[in-house]
């Protein structure tokens, strides 16, 4: 379906018929940027965000980019710049920002910076905590994460037992940010 729908908002993109008065939503650019990124599209997507970034709302527009291109750099497993551009903007909507830290916690893990991603662990918690405008389903789905992703960095090498335990609880957890990852890197455990 990811590559139907890739190449349907290529499509619409070609035509004009996705833009809105001229523009683009910046949801609907992360939507097709998030596509091709899964599909190994790298080089499409760098030049898509090149292409179309000046047809974002101004007032989103900067957060978009950077949002995406850290994406990007993401994906291509080129960790360092996802830090740079992730710190470069503090985001004021609560997706992207709840998004970015999810993808730092994910970065700082995949590069074994532990004590940045303890501080992270704390900072996010206690955000997630004072934010009234987050759904509590919402809030939960990141707490999971961070529980999770801590259960993971205390794991012992070599202990199948308790691999096997946050394997099962992580499969019968409903509420999860970046679940995906998270079951990636018990399966890298696993090998």
């Amino acid at each position: 379906f990811i590559r139907e729908y890739f190449n349907l908002n290529k499509t619409l993109l070609e035509k004009e018929l996705i833009f809105n008065e001229g523009e683009l939503s910046p949801w609907g650019f992360k939507n097709i940027i998030y596509s091709g990124l899964r599909l190994g599209e790298f080089d499409w997507v760098e030049s898509f965000i090149e292409d179309y970034k000046e047809r974002i709302p101004f007032k989103y527009r900067e957060n978009a980019v950077t949002f995406n291109l850290a994406q990007l750099y993401f994906f291509k497993k080129e960790y360092d710049k996802v830090v740079r551009q992730l710190h470069q903007v503090e985001y004021e909507d609560p997706a992207y920002n709840l998004d970015s830290k999810t993808m730092l916690i994910t970065t700082y893990y995949e590069t074994d910076e532990i004590e940045p991603l303890y501080h992270l662990f704390e900072s996010f918690r206690v955000y997630l905590n004072r934010n009234k405008k987050i759904t509590p389903n919402r809030k939960k789905r990141y707490l999971n994460l961070i529980k999770f992703t801590k259960k993971l960095c205390k794991l012992i090498p070599g202990d199948r037992k308790t691999l096997a335990k946050i394997k099962q609880e992580v499969d019968a957890t409903k509420l999860m940010a970046a679940k995906q990852w998270l079951k990636e890197k018990i399966a890298e455990l696993e090998r």
